[in-house]
């Protein structure tokens, strides 16, 4: 039988991602912000492809896996993405250099851990031979996937219903549970603690990140803010909004002030943040009255609401 190219592989996985959380389409913010969006996706479904066909090793179909130049080639097209799309968010969103400060949401730091231990994977891969750096490298690939599953599910760009959350990290779970779990480790059944026990910790982690209550946690800054960022809120624009579905405090009698008079950068008395509570509150309700056909505001691009 004569051996599948890899390409036709490559773009058959791949297409199997994309349908997962694509589908339906997200929000639009605007051509520029939705190409960032969709360079950045298909970094992750490069990424997502090399945990599917891994190296080729002895005792496995030689025609099914890719030799180490497919498999490089393939890592290095996934880092180029991912630089490619954080060049483009700081040059098409100023403000997004904000989320390179120590103060920034969780889910965006993961993010840049993840092209960090991308970088690390792919410059480091042809030097991966002895036992002890083919351990490294695993546990590093494994790692990979959780910082990208955190980085996608906070962020809330793609994955921006449970559904697809679930359709995300149960993928990345599987090709992870299936590259560990190949007999392509010299020593396999000796090698687990290095090999196989990272990947079922990752594993389990995306399955976690997939729980409703991971998105709002993601969104929380590492260090709290010294100064809020300025929203533009225009309420003439939100007429159509109950007064009491934001000014709760009016209804319950806890206050009269503005919303950021309680939900300050981290408040020990509020469940989030600032940051995580606007962005849940304000850019999920835009969300959903956009996939609804209504009219909305911003539900993307930080310019919308910060300026």
């Amino acid at each position: 039988m004569k051996p599948v190219g890899y390409l036709p592989r490559v773009l058959a996985a791949g297409g199997v991602l994309a349908a997962l959380l694509l589908v339906p389409v997200p929000a639009s913010a605007g051509l520029v912000w939705d190409s960032t969006a969709i360079i950045g996706y298909a970094a992750i479904v490069f990424t997502f492809v090399l945990y599917l066909y891994p190296l080729r090793r002895r005792g496995l179909p030689q025609r099914r896996l890719l030799v180490l130049a497919q498999h490089r080639r393939i890592g290095w097209i996934a880092l180029s993405l991912a630089l490619l799309h954080a060049a483009l968010l700081l040059l098409a969103q100023p403000l997004s250099v904000q989320y390179l400060l120590p103060s920034a949401p969780l889910y965006m730091l993961c993010g840049i851990a993840g092209l960090m231990a991308l970088a690390a994977l792919v410059v480091t891969g042809l030097s991966a031979r002895t036992a002890l750096r083919r351990a490294v490298h695993a546990t590093l690939a494994a790692v990979l996937l959780g910082l990208l599953a955190a980085h996608v599910v906070g962020s809330g760009q793609i994955a921006d219903s449970l559904s697809k959350a679930l359709a995300g990290c149960g993928a990345l779970a599987l090709a992870l549970a299936w590259s560990v779990l190949q007999p392509r480790w010299q020593g396999w059944r000796t090698a687990w603690l290095p090999v196989v026990l990272p990947g079922a910790l990752t594993a389990l982690v995306l399955l976690m990140l997939a729980a409703p209550p991971a998105a709002s946690r993601l969104l929380e800054p590492i260090v709290p803010r010294s100064e809020v960022l300025r929203v533009e809120f225009p309420h003439e624009k939100h007429r159509d909004v109950n007064c009491i579905a934001c000014h709760h405090n009016f209804a319950d009698r806890t206050g009269m002030g503005s919303c950021i008079d309680c939900h300050r950068s981290s408040p020990l008395a509020l469940e989030r943040s600032s940051e995580a509570t606007f962005h849940v509150f304000c850019r999920d309700c835009h969300v959903a009255r956009a996939a609804e056909a209504a009219k909305h505001g911003p539900t993307r691009a930080c310019s919308g609401c910060h300026r």
